[in-house]
């Protein structure tokens, strides 16, 4: 049994035995108070009929006393009667033995005309003794005051009367217990199941993120509530955790697409100068370090401002983005390939040599060279002359751009079209 249903189903059967055992007892309680009530008050109907009778046949309690003791006058009164004697109805107890009760018998004033032990004759009564006195009347005038004195005297019928009530009240004790326990475990577990099941479900939320998560309302009661109230708060977190996941996402996308912008030409989509140099130093170190090849080549096209001017900067926009092209496709995915500024390109070549590096960028110089430019305009002709440089010795990956740059003057100067150092 799980410790919160172990919990519960004490606590119910805790409670349902203290219930049933405090009505046991309030129960026992009012049924020997209501019994002994009952029990004085047929003893007074039957010691009230017996004084009336014995004041009517003397006159006064004072003169009946003269001539025969109370006590007496009951004792013939309730004699059995003699074989011959007529059937006279019954009078007074039927008891086998003594009253149930012994009454100290007063006059109105509460002097006591028959005594009992601590009380005699002849003394006025205590107020509390005259309190619990109750009166025997002649007509509408009252002659005498009893108080019954003692505890009750009980017969055996009595006592079988009150045994049969007692067992009747442990009975009932008994099944009462009896549900109480199938109560107690029924409702502990149902109790405890449908916080079971509230707690695997927080358990998932907390550990595995398990979203979204319901769970069944079992009951219109308070734990029925927390289930529905766990089932909207669940709901507005689903809600909550997607959006803010379509954020994140969101976010992403456009940091990287912020970051993918910051490192690009806007015009021909290449790598921008500020990301080549960056990348071009860590690799120039990696180089260095490891005793690699790199070759870096400067590229420039030629007569381009006269390609501005006489055919226009849209004109000339289209083949900077065309050449990209060209470049980009015509290299590795490992070559770092930027627009270095106006119609000026550079390509990385990491893990190249010199002859290496001069052998695809010739093949790079033709692919433009026979480019179809007069599909931009009839009269277009493009190419760019090169200059290389694989000297790691030079100290800095911008000296060696330096030293490629000095080679692209040189082929700028030597008729244009042309790489140098040749492959």
């Amino acid at each position: 049994m799980p410790p919160l249903q172990r919990k519960l189903t004490a606590a119910l059967l805790v409670t349902g035995l203290a219930s049933t055992l405090s009505l046991g007892g309030i129960a026992h309680w009012m049924l020997m108070r209501d019994f002994q009530q009952s029990v004085m008050d047929e003893a007074f109907a039957h010691f009230s009929a017996d004084a009336l009778a014995y004041l009517q046949r003397y006159g006064s309690w004072a003169e009946a006393t003269r001539y025969q003791p109370f006590p007496e006058f009951v004792r013939q009164r309730h004699r059995p009667p003699m074989p011959g004697d007529a059937p006279r109805p019954r009078q007074g107890f039927d008891r086998r033995g003594a009253p149930p009760f012994h009454f100290l018998i007063m006059d109105p004033q509460g002097r006591i005309l028959k005594g009992l032990d601590g009380l005699p004759e002849g003394t006025l009564a205590p107020p509390e003794v005259r309190a619990t006195a109750r009166p025997i009347r002649v007509g509408d005038r009252v002659e005498l005051l009893a108080s019954p004195q003692g505890e009750p005297v009980l017969t055996r019928r009595d006592e079988d009367y009150l045994a049969a009530m007692r067992q009747a009240l442990l009975t009932g004790m008994a099944v009462a217990v009896v549900l109480a326990l199938a109560l107690g475990l029924l409702m502990g577990r149902r109790m405890s199941t449908s916080l079971q099941l509230l707690t695997h479900a927080i358990r998932g939320m907390q550990k595995n993120r398990e979203l979204p998560r319901q769970v069944t309302v079992r009951s219109g009661d308070e734990i029925g509530e927390l289930a529905q109230a766990f089932n909207a708060m669940n709901a507005e977190l689903t809600q909550a955790h997607r959006d803010l996941r379509e954020y994140a996402e969101l976010t992403a996308s456009q940091s990287a697409r912020l970051k993918e912008l910051s490192i690009r030409d806007p015009l021909t989509d290449l790598f921008n100068r500020r990301h080549f140099d960056e990348q071009a130093n860590s690799l120039y170190q990696q180089a260095m370090r490891y005793g690699h090849p790199l070759s870096v080549m400067v590229g420039d096209l030629d007569f381009f401002k006269q390609i501005n001017d006489d055919f226009s900067h849209a004109v000339g926009d289209e083949v900077l983005r065309r050449v990209a092209v060209l470049l980009r496709d015509g290299t590795r995915k490992a070559d770092l390939v930027a627009r270095y500024g106006g119609e000026e390109f550079v390509i990385l070549f990491p893990e190249s040599t010199l002859a290496q590096a001069a052998h695809c960028c010739e093949k790079l110089r033709l692919a433009i060279e026979i480019h179809p430019w007069h599909e931009v305009h009839p009269q277009l002709r493009v190419t760019m002359s090169m200059g290389l440089s694989d000297t790691l010795a030079a100290g800095s990956v911008e000296k060696m751009i330096a030293e490629a740059d000095s080679y692209l003057y040189q082929a700028k100067h030597g008729g244009r079209n042309r790489v140098l150092p040749a492959a």
